[in-house]
């Protein structure tokens, strides 16, 4: 029986899709981008005597390695957008494998079901290397790059445009197999229909749900993915993520897309049709005019030294507060 996308993603607030992706076309290439720069960060970071055995030691070994450096934002020469405090020097992860996956037909033809066929890429985008939680210091076991990813809404991470009128879909893709023990996500089962509830600031300048604990109270699903899977979420089913209590990598990417036309949320950041019946629409076709845009955005953001603000908290009363909604 064919899996009907939109009917699961607007009874659940999300839905998660088998199978979608090759590993060997669609993400190894990315994980490859990666490893050449952890060699470039060795290169850069790593002691002369010492950095013959770290290039030769496995990609988690030598991520380990770097974080004891203690390197300033490490996991943002990692991360597929600018950093929200951002400089002449800031680094971001922008190869032309990630923009294959932003573009890939496989991703658009099943978040078209729930958007429709205009749909352009939206700027709150993420990629998450996550050791295990004992390998992590305390200060950054709530950071949502690294670590445990606080109970929120996609749309409170947008501005006010965005979050008043922007249909977003996160397509969460995961790298390794994605499970309770390595921090897979977390969700509310149908919590979408509550709508926008309110944010206030959380650890490490995240936002984060006021009223999480009465979450305790509400039905919960592990979404557990394997390789190749996708999970489409709605951007305001509440979720979260696990801790990685494994001994292995958890390596995942969200990208975000909207109905072409709306706002992204995150001006001045990229927005660009990737989908469109009229494929005259389609203005950004390869990588350079992609990591042009970029290299504007970030010079466009360097003078006022920022590149997103939340609006927080979300609501200036407690209306919105999520016991007061459920």
């Amino acid at each position: 029986m064919a899996q009907n996308i939109r009917k699961e993603f607007e009874k659940n607030g999300f839905v998660r899709i088998r199978n979608v992706l090759d590993y060997k076309l669609d993400l190894e290439p990315i994980l490859n981008d990666m490893a050449f720069i952890m060699n470039r960060l060795v290169h850069r970071f790593v002691p002369k005597k010492d950095k013959k055995r770290v290039l030769g030691l496995s990609f988690k070994k030598k991520y380990s390695h770097l974080v004891k450096l203690n390197i300033p934002e490490l996991d943002q020469y990692f991360n597929i957008r600018l950093p929200q405090n951002v400089n002449v020097d800031s680094d971001f992860f922008a190869s032309q494998s990630i923009f294959n996956l932003i573009k890939n037909n496989k991703i658009l033809e099943k978040v078209s079901k729930i958007l429709g066929q205009e749909i352009s890429s939206n700027p709150c985008q993420n990629s998450r290397i996550k050791q295990p939680e004992k390998a992590i210091s305390k200060k950054n076991l709530h950071d949502g790059l690294v670590g445990r990813t606080p109970w929120h809404q996609d749309a409170g991470v947008m501005n006010k445009k965005g979050q008043k009128g922007t249909e977003l879909v996160t397509c969460w893709i995961p790298f390794t197999k994605t499970r309770i023990e390595n921090g897979c996500m977390m969700a509310v089962k149908e919590s979408h229909k509550l709508g926008l509830v309110n944010h206030d600031t959380g650890s490490k300048g995240q936002v984060e749900i006021k009223g999480k604990e009465k979450i305790d109270d509400l039905k919960t699903i592990a979404l557990e993915a394997n390789v190749g899977d996708i999970i489409l979420l709605s951007r305001y089913l509440i979720h979260c993520s696990l801790p990685n209590k494994s001994k292995n990598f958890r390596i995942s990417m969200d990208l975000r897309f909207n109905k072409t036309g709306q706002h992204s949320g995150r001006d001045p950041l990229p927005s660009f049709v990737v989908k469109s019946k009229n494929r005259k629409k389609i203005k950004v076709n390869n990588y350079k005019q992609w990591i042009a845009m970029w290299e504007e955005a970030k010079n466009k953001c360097i003078p006022r030294k920022w590149t997103y603000k939340y609006p927080l908290p979300t609501f200036k009363n407690s209306k919105r507060d999520l016991p007061n909604v459920i």
